[in-house]
């Protein structure tokens, strides 16, 4: 999903962002590996808790929102993704992303439509918000 060329690019520095706070980016060991890709899968293969863990990335996780959402260069879709099973299943980004390759493709293009459900929905409210703001 390409981004709304209505919403300008957002900065916030990296220790403001939810997503280094709960560690998506942190190194974990061997063994917790397979324990976070089994449970990425099994979240991204239920579309109705993937899309409420990826509606709760876009309401707790206000700087690193911004500063992904609003990001031309930025896969959203990945990044939200990531972000919620980050939030939910604690998985670091790269368990994630090996959790994401056990998934069919069925089940692939599934995550990445509801992905698209959640960040059009984010659009429609950041544009909102920034029409409030410019109209106070």
């Amino acid at each position: 999903m390409k981004l709304n060329k209505k919403i300008k690019r957002m900065f916030h520095h990296y220790e403001k962002w939810e997503e280094y706070k709960f560690g998506m980016w942190r190194n974990i060991s061997l063994d917790e590996r397979a324990i976070f890709i089994k449970r990425t899968a099994e979240l991204m293969r239920d579309s109705q808790k993937f899309k409420s863990a990826m509606r709760r990335v876009i309401i707790e996780w206000p700087y690193s929102r911004e500063a992904n959402l609003t990001s031309a260069a930025t896969n959203r879709q990945a990044w939200l993704g990531h972000a919620g099973c980050c939030l939910l299943t604690s998985s670091p980004e790269d368990t994630t992303r090996l959790g994401w390759h056990t998934l069919n493709q069925k089940e692939q293009d599934e995550a990445k439509g509801v992905a698209d459900e959640v960040i059009a929905e984010w659009e429609i409210l950041h544009l909102e918000k920034l029409r409030l703001v410019a109209g106070a």
